[in-house]
């Protein structure tokens, strides 16, 4: 208590000293008479003074506004929203003070997002600002330790109660009536914040969490999901102090590498910045490497904190589910593949997931309608990190040839099933998988089944090639199920050739449809041509729905590459075999297709938002508004990030509206060419994981033009060889690449 006054008596010295003096010059100044009333009235009034600068309380200090070190790029949008949800009320209905939570994944820059939205509305607290971290070096703060801390940072001189509800008491009471600023960062548990949530309105409440927490603590939600494609090469460029066009193809593809998130950029770019490493020679590759090693370098380790603080978290059992599951070679998967991996039941797989999402190491991913349970999917950076770990535990990496020949076995077992159009628990006839799946799975319909195998593609495409040595009609109908390119539909379509496969006629279309599917997107149009020529004579009527989707399409696909010769060809053909019949979904998908093979011709715009966006963009390229184009694309290509053909399609084309926007007058030339190079690229991504080495070639050769447009001859040049070599590599071009545009520099090839 001794230490609580003299420290208040040093704070107030400059108040208190001149009263004291006052008060003895009075006192030396009593003579006695007539006017002694009047001092002594003055020397009450002047010791009053004293003993009141003394004894009242401190009012809570408001701490200097700072500039922040964080950089908030491309969160303009995102920043409006937290503030507009600061205005508005809870969901009681009853008085109390406004409140949001941001939460979303490690790195994704809640705490400057939560920084800067502080600052934007300081002005109206002028009562104090307080801001506490909830964890202290990954261990969540216990709730009556941050009450001390809260109450500290408020100037609360006296003794604090070591009683935790006397202490909660005194906090509610010390901001009743005020308007104070309080953000809690990096929050854990809902009890840490249960006694720090002011129960009066007036004052201001920011959170940051992992987890979404706000059902639980009653407040706004607001979900952090990492940059744009756009805005994350910016923030890289930022941080590097480098032009946009300086290193673009190693930008683009490190921005992929990291998931567009913040924290992990900023990380890389200081490397790059401080350290003075080259930008064109890292690569995700280099990143990996970096973060397998036994001591990290200091950009791995800042690029993941937040990662790692959540993983060394886990339980042993859940360290080593999330390392297994870097294994798993489908885009997304449900909860079950931990059974066979770890050996666990179904409850306990479910379980294990749940936690892992919770934790932000997993993304959901929609739900498996088949099983009745969610989907989930990895982040970049994060499958990353958990393959680096697994590379590192030599128990774990020896365990997992056995996992992995499990988890293949119970996937033939549920392809085989979902075939046959069985689905129900116990599954017959199988001999592993009915230990992993859960009991209540009930019996699934055959669209349920057919969607699980075009989820679980990656992973049973790789069983396909042993497939057709043991059960070639089982390998086939499996194939008949997929959408997507993989390597091995090379390989299979090599030894399976296109005669009759199969005695039933129908899955053989289903079989060649796929192939025709596939084919296109792969950018292989000749062999899709042969098959789709080799089916003509098939006249039975059970066979024209398959040819007349083969001609849809095709149609489709060429129409989206702007061959309009071909797309037109196979309208015709679909529409003939279609007849004035059909069903309203082919009959709107074969309307979309018209109209991108003939964009002069009018009609309603598809419902489906992918396609009415390619019409839509299409009508305005031939018309000249390029502005159009971009404004009618740009807000799709979030939309479809599991689709590697639409990403390049859209890419592509987005590429090529901005390359011709930057000659416009009034246009913002350095701007539109950035987008042209930077769209450009992402093709080039996209059509990498297709293996459509055409449209790779077609995004080389716009960026190679954007680079050149911007004086960067030497990359350009780069570019264009790398170009070169893909179609040499490739063959002779398809017809829609050779109009002889001379802007290329490459003769023949035009985008």
């Amino acid at each position: 208590m001794k230490r609580v006054w003299s420290r208040r008596l040093r704070r107030r010295s400059t108040v208190v000293f001149p009263l004291l003096f006052a008060l003895v010059a009075v006192t030396g100044a009593w003579q006695g008479g007539w006017w002694s009333v009047l001092l002594a009235g003055i020397q009450l009034l002047l010791a009053a003074a004293v003993a009141t600068v003394l004894v009242w309380p401190d009012r809570p200090p408001r701490p200097a506004r700072r500039p922040t070190a964080d950089r908030l790029v491309g969160r303009a949008a995102d920043l409006n929203r937290v503030i507009g949800l600061l205005g508005e009320p809870r969901a009681t209905g009853a008085p109390a003070p406004k409140a949001v939570l941001i939460h979303g994944m490690p790195g994704v820059g809640k705490t400057t997002l939560a920084r800067r939205a502080a600052d934007a509305v300081a002005d109206h607290y002028p009562d104090g600002h307080v801001r506490v971290s909830l964890t202290d070096a990954g261990v969540p703060v216990a709730s009556g330790d941050l009450l001390t801390m809260v109450l500290q940072k408020l100037a609360w001189a006296y003794e604090i109660p070591a009683n935790p509800s006397e202490r909660a008491s005194l906090f509610r009471a010390r901001v009743s009536g005020r308007r104070i600023l309080f953000v809690f960062d990096d929050a854990q548990e809902p009890s840490q914040l249960t006694e720090l949530l002011p129960n009066a309105p007036g004052s201001l409440v920011i959170i940051t969490s992992r987890r979404n927490l706000s059902p639980q603590l009653n407040v706004h939600g607001f979900a952090l999901d990492p940059l744009p494609e756009r805005e994350a090469l910016d923030l890289l460029c930022s941080v590097t102090g480098l032009d946009g066009f300086t290193a673009i193809e190693s930008s683009v593809r490190l921005v992929q590498a990291c998931g567009r998130l913040p924290g992990a950029l900023q990380a890389l770019g200081a490397r790059v910045a401080d350290e003075g490493a080259d930008l064109a020679l890292l690569s995700p590759e280099s990143i990996a490497a970096d973060l397998g090693r036994a001591s990290r370098p200091r950009w791995a380790t800042a690029a993941v904190a937040g990662i790692a603080a959540e993983f060394g978290r886990l339980s042993r059992l859940e360290r080593d589910a999330l390392c297994l599951l870097t294994q798993v070679r489908s885009r997304s998967f449900a909860s079950w593949v931990l059974g066979p991996l770890l050996r666990v039941s179904a409850a306990k797989s479910d379980v294990i997931a749940t936690t892992l999402a919770g934790a932000r190491l997993l993304e959901p991913a929609g739900r498996d309608d088949r099983f009745e349970l969610a989907r989930y999917r990895f982040h970049p950076l994060v499958r990353t990190f958990a393959e680096a770990h697994l590379n590192q535990d030599a128990d774990l990496a020896s365990t997992c040839r056995d996992a992995l020949d499990r988890l293949r076995g119970v996937y033939l077992e549920l392809a085989r099933s979902a075939l046959d159009g069985s689905a129900q628990h116990p599954l017959p006839g199988l001999d592993m998988a009915h230990h992993w799946i859960p009991e209540t799975s009930p019996r699934a319909r055959a669209a349920e089944c057919l969607a699980w195998i075009r989820f679980e593609q990656e992973s049973l495409w790789e069983e396909v090639p042993a497939l057709l040595e043991r059960d070639r009609d089982f390998a086939l109908r499996l194939v008949a199920g997929f959408t997507r390119p993989h390597p091995a539909a090379v390989t299979v379509a090599a030894r399976t050739g296109w005669a009759e496969i199969t005695p039933s006629p129908v899955l053989a279309f289903d079989y060649l449809l796929a192939h025709v599917r596939i084919d296109l997107i792969a950018g292989r149009y000749e062999q899709c041509e042969t098959v789709i020529d080799g089916v003509r004579s098939r006249t039975r009527p059970e066979l024209l729905r398959g040819r007349a989707l083969m001609h849809l399409t095709a149609a489709e696909v060429y129409g989206e590459l702007g061959w309009a010769q071909r797309a037109k060809r196979h309208v015709a053909e679909g529409e003939a075999l279609l007849g004035t019949g059909g069903e309203p979904t082919l009959r709107s998908r074969l309307e979309a297709a018209r109209q991108l093979a003939d964009p002069y011709l009018d009609g309603p715009l598809p419902d489906d938002a992918y396609w009415r966006a390619m019409v839509s963009a299409t009508r305005h390229h031939v018309h000249h508004r390029h502005r159009n184009v971009i404004d009618d694309l740009c807000p799709v290509t979030g939309g479809e990030q599991g689709d590697d053909h639409r990403r390049t399609m859209l890419h592509r084309r987005l590429a090529q509206a901005n390359w011709e926007l930057h000659d416009q007058s009034r246009a913002d030339v350095g701007a539109a060419l950035l987008a042209a190079a930077r769209h450009a690229m992402l093709a080039v991504l996209a059509a990498e994981s297709t293996g459509n080495r055409w449209e790779q070639a077609r995004g080389r050769l716009l960026l190679a033009r954007a680079l050149t447009a911007h004086g960067r001859d030497e990359d350009a040049c780069t570019q264009r060889h790398l170009a070169e070599k893909l179609i040499a590599d490739g063959g002779r071009p398809p017809p829609y690449l050779m109009i002889g545009d001379p802007q290329w520099s490459a003769p023949g090839l035009v985008g």
